[in-house]
């Protein structure tokens, strides 16, 4: 059942949701938040974003994309060497353990599938337009790949996005940018082929 709301100056119900003050002693009524989840994408916190002083210059602003384009030239070098490298290894295994073959074969054809995966991101990157939209920070994970007696893990961070109207996506990003934010921030951010280049958060 909704708490019953009254002014915390004249003690008067609230009988209209739809009152900022208090039409008895004028005061700011200060409501419950009754749903915290939901406030975080108020209406409200998107227009004051769009009425900051710093809303007009981040709307020109043109974040860099050398570390993107460096990670996934680093990503795509690595798989290709490992496809060679487990290509190869099926070969021998072929010519000298039979159906041993199968193992390398297996681990070749799923490096395959993240090579074209990996390269089908950097062309989309490459050919996306930036995009610059007011979201709210939702939620990041991480995802952590290879490791072994050869190779280090690799760890993709990923952030959970979401708009005024509900909608939400996930982006990649990188670490630092993982690290700077929290669930719950709104501000600017800066899209460009499923990636997040950068995010500039408003107290709001």
């Amino acid at each position: 059942m909704p708490q019953a709301v009254t002014c915390s100056q004249c003690n008067a119900p609230v009988t209209d949701d739809r009152w900022i003050n208090c039409p008895y002693c004028g005061a700011l009524l200060v409501k419950p938040v009754l749903n915290p989840n939901k406030a975080v994408v108020a209406p409200e916190r998107f227009a004051a974003v769009e009425s900051s002083p710093e809303y007009a210059s981040w709307m020109r602003h043109t974040p860099s994309t050398t570390s993107t384009t460096v990670g996934l030239g680093v990503q795509t070098t690595f798989l290709v060497l490992f496809c060679c490298l487990s290509g190869a290894m099926t070969f021998l295994f072929a010519v000298n353990a039979g159906l041993m073959a199968l193992v390398p074969l297996l681990i070749t054809g799923v490096g395959l599938v993240m090579l074209f995966t990996t390269i089908a991101n950097a062309k989309s990157f490459a050919k996306s337009p930036l995009e610059r939209r007011v979201l709210v920070w939702r939620d990041e994970r991480t995802e952590v790949s290879g490791g072994g007696k050869n190779s280090s893990a690799t760890t993709s961070h990923y952030v959970l996005l979401e708009d005024r109207r509900g909608g939400r996506r996930e982006y990649s990003c990188d670490s630092r940018l993982a690290g700077a934010h929290a669930p719950g921030d709104i501000g600017v951010a800066f899209l460009r082929g499923g990636f997040l280049l950068d995010f500039k958060r408003v107290a709001v």
